[in-house]
């Protein structure tokens, strides 16, 4: 399976009804304005949002195919607290795994919100594409290694930085089969492969140690996310509220 985390984010005060939350910037996919186009990766396999306290709460997507049918509401939702939103702990994900949302590619998708912060904040929603659903993993050796970054973030749009490894891969080529990204303000977190698919599978962000693991995002739960030779370790795109610059990484590995 191939897939891509993208979606939505904007500091804005929605003042207590439904407006469309912005397409966050990505290198991968045309996004204009609040559109983002649904690119060949057209099957959603999971949706989590976090939005501000006050107003109803609500969060939903609306595309030309979606608009055939019943526009669906995310919940449950992450944040909801006054001020910017961050991924609960737990984490709350809309989990499609089994029977993912197929979108139609090349159509616009928007996403609006409904909160009443007492000034604006920052709400998310985001979107796992994929072209078809997860296929786990078993049986397979998986050894995870743990990586830095110290790169102060840009707040509120995806950063690049080079990871750290704290100890040496052996020579051979890995395959990415679940990760965890740790920061003070952080949202997300992906991978950006140097060789293969260009594609970038991530996970919900975490602040601290003790935050759970998005559900599904570990020891091979979802399957194969690409693959890397040990000369070339991947780099990490974060998405935070707060220009960090202490990022912890676990990515789950097993040899092929």
């Amino acid at each position: 399976m191939t897939f891509h985390l993208g979606g939505f984010g904007e500091t804005i005060d929605l003042a207590g009804a439904f407006g469309n939350l912005a397409a966050l910037q990505d290198s991968r996919l045309f996004t204009e304005g609040d559109n983002l186009r649904v690119p060949e990766l057209n099957q959603v396999f999971c949706v989590a949002a976090g939005i501000g306290s006050g107003g109803n709460g609500r969060v939903r997507l609306d595309s030309p195919t979606l608009d055939a049918g019943v526009r669906p509401e995310i919940l449950p939702v992450n944040g909801l607290a006054d001020g910017d939103a961050e991924p609960s702990n737990p984490k709350a994900t809309v989990d499609l795994f089994r029977s993912p949302m197929l979108l139609s590619p090349d159509e616009n998708l928007t996403v609006q919100a409904d909160s009443n912060t007492s000034a604006a904040a920052f709400q998310w929603c985001l979107l796992w594409f994929s072209d078809g659903a997860p296929t786990p993993i078993s049986g397979a050796d998986i050894m995870t290694v743990r990586g830095t970054n110290t790169d102060t973030l840009t707040v509120d749009q995806w950063t690049q930085g080079n990871l750290t490894l704290d100890e040496a891969l052996p020579p051979g080529n890995y395959g990415v089969v679940g990760m965890r990204a740790q920061s003070a303000g952080l949202v997300a977190a992906r991978i950006v492969f140097r060789t293969g698919s260009q594609y970038r599978p991530g996970v919900l962000g975490s602040d601290t140690a003790g935050d759970l693991d998005q559900n599904g995002m570990r020891g091979g739960d979802i399957g194969l996310w690409g693959t890397f030779p040990f000369t070339q370790t991947p780099a990490i795109e974060f998405l935070s509220v707060s220009a960090d610059s202490s990022q912890v990484v676990l990515l789950d590995l097993i040899e092929v």
